[in-house]
């Protein structure tokens, strides 16, 4: 505990040290460059990660801190450099950094939701304690081709701490989010209270793109996914350029903003570009009337030049991630449907455009994408096209609030550009849908809001970093700030009216994580019994995979996945690979009787047998027993003692194989 609040605080100082020095350099508001101080560690970390020397890349992250310590100190120049971090953005980064810091290591919150167990947290939890990026990490991991930017964040912030905590994966990824707002508010100036207002509207987007209905509980800022850094960082991106864009230090730093975006998401290769697009549409078309010729070559190599490290990390985690699991992350689709991504978009463009004849799938998807913006809430407002409105409505305050001139073109850009850049992605999600989803999840739109939210939030942050641009030095500054104020007061009133949750992440009820901690304390009963490399059946009777779930990042085993279906190695049984597994008597599984558990499996002994014969499990894992496994199941592999109920204990056994023989024996210690 001590350790990790340590280690927190260690993180903010580096980055403060960074940033100080950074902001004297290029002469910038030092709230500028916590973000990509934070992607550019990422980053650092990734490629040490690639040679797999992960520790490496995080003792010279801090080693390089140390060592600016000293040097500023031999030139008495430390507190001069200080000196440059008393901004108002910066004061809100550092200020939101030590209270998500403080607020997670007083209440202590855990992992809740179904998403960190089976990818963001598990993976985070495997990078810290086996010091390699989680692809080459042994455990319980299904999903291990999905990049690694969002864990090397928590792993930056947490090197120093003995172990891996799930309170500080939650400051890591707050104070993330915190240095991109910051990153949008420092367009405001030294203005106290123009700074105050936009981080305010800053901090209060993701509730009101994604708050709950009353009353619910709200995961916004205690959640480990990557949705809402790939939101914040996209904007934030093009915030930073439109704070840097007349410095040579802004080229840099997009560099490392756009291999940031593209190692959060996979997603994120797509927002990176969008960025660069944006970027160079801005840098083509705010400029003077003269001199248009240069300005196209001139963006045209700036685009290309931020466009290579965005195909270059893409391409190097797609290489890495065949190197350590053999999955291939070019194709989409699985079984006979599965193609390459190039040939999906090459269909998809086909079938859009009437080239070829529309699937009945890609008709009914695209009558879904084209009314989604007005049919799908994505905000307190409603959908997208309204989310869109308000954006619009900022840029227009921004636009009559400027001069004539550049800066009176850079909102007209942005909601052109930002617009057609939307759409297209919306195409790209008609791709996505029709060719990587299985038939009822596309019809569904299934994570529609986690996919496309994103955007809009950054658009907005982009918008509100114009808004925060223009409140200084134009001919209606006032106008621009006493907007900030209405977009606060509106964004108060609405989430006041339909989006306060019962609890948040200054309250979130620990109730919420009993089975987690009944799960936690079980699999410390045989973790000590256990190895990465042994691989677990897990019997929980009656489990929805919840249970399956928490453990599968509890045990330090390789927690592994059953059957579905009805039978298995039969001719005429049918049998599909899954998670958790229910096991059920065909007896009590006859056609027209309900189901006896969700989840079930419908199996007689000797299919379980044949299931491990073809797997070779080394243990069986007991959680939750039943009649069915006691009378039946375990004698069948000689165990004549199982209870019937689960029992205070979890009941490790350990697969013993001769020949078409499977036998259960208790491992020592492991029993009851």
């Amino acid at each position: 505990m001590v350790m990790v609040t340590i280690s927190g605080f260690l993180a903010l100082a580096a980055i403060g040290l960074y940033s100080a020095c950074l902001a004297r350099l290029c002469r910038a508001d030092a709230a500028l460059f916590p973000l990509p101080v934070i992607g550019g560690g990422a980053v650092w970390l990734c490629l040490w990660g690639f040679a797999g020397l992960l520790p490496v890349g995080g003792w010279l992250f801090y080693l390089g801190a140390a060592a600016l310590v000293a040097v500023l100190l031999a030139r008495r120049q430390l507190a001069e450099t200080l000196e440059t971090l008393f901004t108002p953005a910066f004061g809100v980064f550092l200020a939101a950094g030590v209270f998500f810091l403080v607020v997670f290591a007083i209440t202590r919150p855990e992992f809740a939701q179904n998403d960190e167990f089976t990818l963001w947290g598990s993976a985070a939890k495997l990078t810290k304690l086996q010091n390699v990026l989680h692809p080459a990490a042994q455990g319980n991991l299904l999903a291990k081709a999905s990049n690694p930017g969002m864990m090397l964040v928590v792993y930056l912030f947490q090197f120093f701490s003995a172990g891996f905590s799930e309170w500080s994966a939650y400051f890591a990824y707050d104070a993330m989010l915190a240095a991109a707002v910051a990153a949008m508010a420092a367009l405001a100036g030294k203005r106290w209270s123009s700074t105050l207002v936009l981080a305010g509207c800053g901090f209060l987007l993701p509730y009101f793109f994604s708050a709950p209905s009353v009353g619910e509980l709200s995961t916004v800022y205690l959640s480990v996914l990557g949705d809402l850094p790939l939101g914040f960082v996209f904007g934030a991106t093009v915030c930073l350029y439109f704070a840097l864009k007349d410095k040579v230090c802004c080229l840099p730093v997009l560099l490392v903003q756009v291999s940031f975006l593209t190692l959060i998401k996979d997603m994120g290769l797509a927002y990176a570009l969008i960025a660069v697009g944006l970027v160079c549409a801005d840098a083509l078309f705010t400029g003077p009337l003269a001199g248009f010729g240069r300005r196209l070559a001139k963006a045209v190599g700036g685009g290309v030049l931020l466009a290579i490290p965005v195909a270059g990390f893409y391409l190097g985690w797609t290489r890495y991630v065949a190197a350590m699991t053999g999955a291939d992350k070019t194709t989409v689709g699985s079984g006979d449907a599965a193609m390459s991504q190039g040939a999906a978009i090459l269909s998809g463009v086909r079938q859009l455009l009437r080239l070829e004849e529309p699937t009945e799938k890609f008709t009914q998807v695209s009558a879904l994408m084209l009314k989604s913006p007005v049919s799908v809430p994505v905000c307190l407002l409603g959908g997208g096209a309204l989310a869109l409105a308000a954006i619009f409505l900022v840029l227009a305050v921004v636009f009559f609030a400027q001069k004539k001139g550049e800066e009176r073109r850079r909102p007209v850009v942005l909601a052109v550009f930002g617009t057609l850049a939307l759409v297209a992605f919306l195409v790209f999600h008609l791709f996505l849908y029709v060719f990587n989803f299985k038939d009822p999840e596309a019809l569904q739109l299934k994570d529609y809001i986690r996919y496309i939210g994103p955007y809009y939030l950054g658009f907005f942050l982009m918008a509100l970093g114009l808004l925060a641009r223009a409140g200084f030095g134009g001919a209606w500054a006032k106008l621009a700030r006493l907007a900030g104020v209405g977009v606060l007061a509106v964004f108060c009133v609405l989430i006041g009216w339909r989006g306060v949750p019962a609890a948040g992440f200054w309250n979130y009820p620990h109730v919420v994580y009993s089975v987690r901690d009944d799960v936690k304390e079980r699999a410390g009963q045989v973790n000590d019994l256990l190895d990465w490399d042994d691989t677990v059946l897990l019997i929980s009777q009656g489990d929805d995979a919840t249970r399956w779930n928490y453990f599968g990042y509890d045990l330090n085993a390789t927690l592994a996945r059953g059957f579905g279906g009805f039978g298995y190695g039969h001719e005429g049984d049918w049998s599909w690979d899954t998670t958790h597994m229910n096991l059920v008597d065909p007896a009590r599984a006859q056609e027209g009787m309900p189901e006896v558990y969700n989840y079930q499996t419908v199996c007689t002994a000797d299919d379980l047998r044949l299931f491990l014969l073809d797997k070779r499990y080394t243990h069986i894992l007991i959680d939750e027993s039943d009649d069915y496994i006691a009378g039946t199941i375990g004698p069948a592999f000689g165990v004549d003692d199982l209870p019937d109920r689960r029992t205070d204990s979890v009941i490790l056994l350990r697969v013993e194989y001769e020949g078409d023989t499977v036998r259960w024996v208790y491992e020592e210690g492991g029993a009851a």
